[in-house]
């Protein structure tokens, strides 16, 4: 379906040999680094491993553990890819941004000639904002209190679209220019952002919504 607007969607990592780019993808990915430096803080010695300067990103050396900042690439693009306030669905997550038609592999991005378009919002892709972006809340609080912030509100603006929106599922099947990575059973996904946010905010919200959880 159409849409009444367009987003900028830049940043944020290429799923594989095509020029896709999804957020369920990405979530995982996100959760997985922001997850290592997080342990990495309660395992003595660990956390220096992946800190500023370890990493050969554009961003070494500006004071933050290179591992967020690489996490960060990703996130902002998710956030981006957030309906914005006053549309159809404000709050939800667009499911992925991919080509109209498959490119040639091998092909480098900035030579890309195909149009790219955005693919409806899903539940599972806004319940991964959801918990990533309240993981990222409480890993930048100090390190940047705005970004830390802005994250959170994502979070809680993903949440609320999720609880009003709760069975919004992406079509099945390729459709041209990118894969489908469908899914019709979110209650993980539900759970693993209430986690989240609840370790965050300490909300009793998400640890009723947790212990219900079957």
């Amino acid at each position: 379906a159409h849409c009444s607007y367009s987003l900028d969607v830049s940043g944020g990592w290429y799923d594989a040999g095509d020029h896709g780019k999804y957020v369920v993808n990405g979530g995982i990915s996100v959760w997985t680094l922001f997850n290592q430096y997080e342990r990495a803080l309660h395992l003595a010695g660990s956390a220096g491993d992946l800190g500023d300067g370890k990493m050969l990103i554009p961003e070494r050396g500006n004071g933050v553990p290179d591992i967020l900042d690489e996490a960060r690439w990703e996130l902002d693009f998710m956030l981006r890819m957030q309906v914005p306030k006053g549309k159809k669905q404000a709050g939800m997550v667009h499911h992925k941004m991919h080509d109209a038609g498959w490119t040639p592999l091998g092909m480098p991005p900035h030579l890309d000639p195909k149009q790219r378009y955005l693919a409806n919002p899903s539940t599972a892709a806004t319940l991964n904002l959801a918990a990533v972006a309240a993981q990222g809340a409480r890993l930048w609080s100090k390190l940047d209190p705005a970004y830390s912030a802005k994250c959170l509100t994502a979070a809680e603006r993903a949440w609320a679209a999720a609880k009003r929106h709760p069975d919004v599922y992406a079509p099945t099947g390729a459709d041209g220019g990118g894969g489908p990575y469908d899914d019709t059973d979110v209650s993980d996904e539900f759970y693993w952002a209430a986690a989240e946010l609840f370790i965050t905010t300490g909300a009793a919200e998400y640890l009723e919504f947790m212990k219900a959880s079957p």
